[in-house]
């Protein structure tokens, strides 16, 4: 676009509306919400919704980029200084659409997590290993897409909003992105109505309370919501006195003479307005203080002993200026004013800034990231130490690029989201005129054996503090300390590594974003319990299966099963099957072998001789069958052979006669269920019929201790009667 022709006509634009605007209120303070695109309510925050549209590119075509270090002032293809490039995933890797918001989340245990807004939906992307982030998926828009999303937390939940029509407030259980393993489409935990759109959102977590501005109630000022139940946020209170609100943040304050008291510093479009919020129900306006050269009030930030507030102007820059950090005194936030202002060493356009100890982290559009020095903040006297730029074809003062920057990670990393181009994982090197921290682990002792749970200490000091010690065992993360209020330390189960060296670390890192590391050697020493040997067995006539599968191993797992069947010949694996040769006794022995090389066996007597050896007649069912009206009948008797314990034996062959009606010699074979049926064939005479047992033939002894439970033979020889 030709930006000459749009900046005019936009400020023009600006300076009608503040020229007619009455001196205790804002542009569109009483339009009370959103146009029917969902636009922000003020006239002027829809003429910079205009203005960021009309330089609206689409997504850019990028790649995955890995780590590079800032050399020579660049790093992958992006122009920098003191910031190193851990990783990029573009915006077609994280769910699509286009970029807006950004923030972030550290879990318990340290696992850190970036929550990007896009104009379809939110990402979550686990950066615990800043070179190799893992996209877990996307929280879709409640209904429509929309340029402005907004997300922030408060423990382990998001709260997020947007511009969207009818979107209310997302709320999201973060915990659910912990042991991922692939991306994941999630639905909200629970969603606020009490309004249907918003602009932005700031949480206080010190109070429990969320601050949702630029919505279509309470004249888009402070629309307060109780979230100490993060699942069922309530409406507490409203704040329209001063009309739109762009940005705030609220805090418990910790000045002398407003302690115990909760006060929100606002962007309110063209002043700092400062409001007691304490009293939900009741809010005080304490400041209402516009500035020299106000074009658009976007955001601003506290510095961290609430003395001084940062604010961008996000329309300021389009008078041919550099780009401009507004600074304000509130040690007496009732009398807030406006002290200096710093002028930048490009004319992008400044969005929003978020400081940490003595630097202000800035996305400013076209230029990205950019990091001041504010140490001599009490002058208004700032100075650039170090910047990424997401955006290399130019700083023009135009809505492309970095949209906003979360720094507050303990790990000293820093996330930024671009506009058209997706997520960036930076690491800042802040360390000019700052020494890096000193860091020594304390125990175990370089060299010494360690087994079962073993506590890891270190002592870490810096000039400027230490922000957290991370401790590592061969390169994998096993804890992270980021109080050290009881001493730096974590625990470590060394039972859960193989036996052997390995190298212990603790890396410190400070206030400054630097680090210094310690490694040792130690030996993993871990005392091996045995394995379990266990097996059973079944043989039917010589043949046996074993089953050793009911083995176990507590700390580990078996490798070999090994098994000496008695007769001088031996097999392997868990369930084997094995022929004897004879009957007989034989001693069975069952050794199982861990992976740390324990042994155990498990040893029992088989006895394939003496009483299950034999077999005997173990039941005879004798039935008939009448062949019409000429008396003929045939005669059938099913004979099952059993070993001594009962169990069906095939293939033995069943010697018998039949006496009475007809005389015959009959012999068969048992089937594999120890069951042979012999008949007699069609009779033409005779009342009767008596079948025989002679003798059984097989591997096993005949015993002629027959039996029939039935007890309708004595298990040898049964009749059978015509009628």
């Amino acid at each position: 676009m030709n930006r000459r022709r749009i900046w005019p006509i936009f400020m023009a634009l600006l300076l009608i509306g503040t020229l007619s605007a009455p001196a205790s209120a804002h542009d569109g303070e009483h339009d009370g919400g959103k146009d029917e695109q969902g636009w922000p309510g003020s006239t002027k925050g829809q003429e910079m919704a205009r203005a960021f549209l009309a330089d609206a590119q689409p997504a850019a075509d990028l790649q995955a980029q890995s780590a590079t270090t800032c050399t020579d002032g660049s790093a992958g293809g992006y122009p920098c200084k003191n910031v190193d490039l851990l990783s990029f995933l573009p915006l077609a890797n994280i769910g699509g659409g286009k970029g807006n918001d950004i923030w972030g989340w550290t879990d318990s245990d340290g696992s850190e997590y970036a929550i990007m807004g896009r104009t379809t939906g939110t990402a979550f992307v686990d950066i615990t290993i800043p070179e190799s982030p893992v996209y877990l998926g996307n929280l879709p828009t409640t209904r429509f897409s929309s340029t402005w999303r907004d997300v922030k937390v408060s423990g382990n939940y998001a709260f997020i909003v947007s511009e969207s029509r009818n979107h209310g407030m997302q709320v999201f259980d973060l915990t659910r992105l912990r042991e991922l393993t692939a991306p994941v489409t999630f639905s909200a935990d629970a969603l606020y109505t009490g309004f249907a759109t918003a602009h932005n959102i700031a949480i206080n977590e010190d109070s429990g309370f969320a601050y949702v501005i630029g919505t279509n109630t309470c004249s888009g000022g402070l629309h307060m919501v109780d979230i100490r139940n993060p699942l069922n946020p309530t409406g507490a209170g409203c704040f329209s006195a001063d009309g739109y609100t762009h940005d705030v943040q609220c805090v418990n304050s910790i000045l002398a003479d407003y302690a115990g008291r909760e006060l929100c510093f606002a962007s309110n479009e063209d002043t700092l307005t400062v409001v007691d919020v304490t009293n939900k129900s009741a809010p005080v306006q304490l400041a209402r203080v516009p500035y020299e050269g106000a074009s658009y009030t976007h955001q601003g930030w506290l510095t961290d002993d609430q003395r001084y507030f940062l604010i961008d102007d996000e329309a300021d820059e389009g008078k041919g200026v550099n780009t401009r950090t507004y600074v304000f005194d509130v040690s007496d936030p009732a009398k807030a004013k406006h002290i200096g202002t710093h002028a930048g060493t490009n004319p992008a356009i400044d969005h929003n800034q978020y400081i940490v100890g003595n630097h202000t982290y800035q996305a400013n559009y076209r230029s990205g990231l950019r990091i001041l020095d504010i140490t001599g903040v009490a002058t208004a006297t700032l100075s650039e130490v170090a910047y990424f730029d997401i955006y290399p074809a130019d700083n023009a003062a135009e809505f492309n690029g970095a949209w906003s920057v979360y720094p507050f990670f303990t790990s000293g990393n820093v996330v930024v989201s671009g506009i058209e181009q997706g997520l960036f994982v930076l690491r800042p090197n802040l360390g000019s005129g700052d020494s890096p921290p000193s860091v020594s682990i304390t125990a175990p002792a370089d060299g010494a054996s360690v087994s079962g749970v073993t506590s890891v200490t270190a002592s870490a000091s810096d000039d400027q503090g230490v922000t957290q010690v991370e401790f590592l065992v061969d390169g994998v993360r096993i804890g992270v300390d980021a109080d050290g209020n009881d001493g730096w330390s974590t625990t470590w189960d060394t039972t859960l590594a193989n036996d052997g060296s390995r190298t212990l670390t603790a890396t410190a890192t400070d206030t400054a974003a630097q680090t210094a590391s310690n490694t040792i050697t130690v030996t993993v020493a871990n005392p091996n319990d045995p394995p379990t040997a266990s097996f059973t067995y079944t043989c039917l006539n010589l043949t046996c299966t074993f089953d050793g599968s009911g083995s176990t191993d507590a700390d580990g797992t078996i490798s070999t099963y090994a098994w000496d069947f008695g007769d001088n010949t031996t097999g392997s694996g868990a369930t084997v099957e094995h022929n004897y040769g004879s009957g007989g006794t034989y001693t069975v022995e069952f050794t199982v072998t861990d992976n740390d090389g324990g042994q155990i066996s498990d040893i029992q007597v088989l006895n394939t001789d003496g009483p299950s050896g034999t077999m005997h007649v173990g039941d005879l069912d004798a039935r008939k069958e009448i062949k019409g009206k000429s008396g003929r009948w045939e005669a059938f008797v099913t004979v099952t052979v059993h070993d001594a314990n009962e169990a069906a034996v095939s293939g033995v062959t069943v010697h018998a006669t039949w006496e009475g009606a007809t005389t015959a010699t009959v012999s068969a074979s048992t089937a594999s269920d120890g069951t042979v049926t012999f008949s007699t064939g069609t009779l033409s005479g005779g009342d009767s019929v008596t079948f025989t047992v002679t003798n059984l033939v097989g591997t096993l002894t005949y015993d002629a201790a027959n039996h029939d439970p039935d007890g309708d033979s004595n298990g040898t020889s049964i009749t059978v009667t015509k009628i």
